[in-house]
């Protein structure tokens, strides 16, 4: 089916009619389900909130590319790097000055903190888990909230670059608890020996903030690109509204 595009986009075609091949880059983690990285099939990036993404910039003139990273060589990318949009991402105070931001690309994802059954921890509050071991994906959003809150990295706070790693020490009683929306829980544990309902749920982080899922431009990107992004995001949420 073809789609009328509105005004703006269409003069954002004609801005690009002349360059050669204008690129944006994509930048992201894996996050199941929401972005997940498949190693058998070329590397191709899917996931729920992946295939919006890609919904968003099939109808643009931008020639873009998905690559995912550990986070936080995704985020140092977006923050330094221009024509670089990183996703999914929470829209925090510290971090809104250094992006222009698109919200929501899908809805609020909680996360909680989680324990293993077996684990006489109390995760029901954070005053409770200070002499506790919490594994954080290096600096991202709970890394920073934890550290904000006053745990201390080698003292009850273990960093890895990847949430698998806080996972396989979590079910080998390395740590007493994890980081993780339910959904992407139920996803990382798969081909282990545990369930879901070996786990416990605790408090949730983030009460006051935006959990949706974001996507943020560098702001130091080519303004023709940064309209460019600007008119797909605004195509396709009225597609979607």
């Amino acid at each position: 089916m073809k789609y009328l595009f509105p005004l703006a986009v269409f003069t954002c075609f004609c801005a690009f009619a002349n360059d050669k091949n204008p690129t944006l880059e994509i930048v992201s983690e894996h996050w199941p389900p929401y972005i997940v990285q498949n190693t058998k099939a070329n590397n191709e990036v899917s996931g729920v909130v992946t295939k919006k993404i890609k919904a968003i910039f099939d109808n643009s003139p931008l020639q873009y590319q998905i690559t995912t990273y550990p986070w936080a060589r995704s985020y140092y990318l977006a923050m330094n790097k221009p024509n670089v949009l990183i996703y999914s991402i929470y829209k925090t105070p510290e971090r809104t000055p250094y992006f222009e931001w698109f919200c929501p690309i899908h809805a609020k994802t909680p996360v909680n903190i989680y324990k293993l059954k077996t684990n006489s921890t109390d995760i029901s509050r954070l005053a409770s888990l200070g002499s506790s071991v919490v594994g954080v994906l290096r600096n991202d959003n709970s890394h920073n909230y934890m550290v904000s809150n006053g745990f201390k990295e080698g003292e009850n706070l273990t960093v890895s670059s990847s949430e698998e790693n806080n996972i396989k020490k979590l079910l080998k009683g390395r740590i007493d608890a994890v980081i993780q929306s339910r959904d992407a829980l139920i996803y990382r544990i798969q081909g282990s020996n545990f369930t879901i309902d070996d786990f416990s749920v605790g408090f949730k982080l983030h009460k006051d903030a935006n959990n949706e899922h974001c996507m943020a431009l560098n702001k130091n990107s080519d303004p023709a690109v940064r309209s460019a992004v600007k008119s797909a995001f605004n195509l396709w949420l009225k597609e979607n509204a």
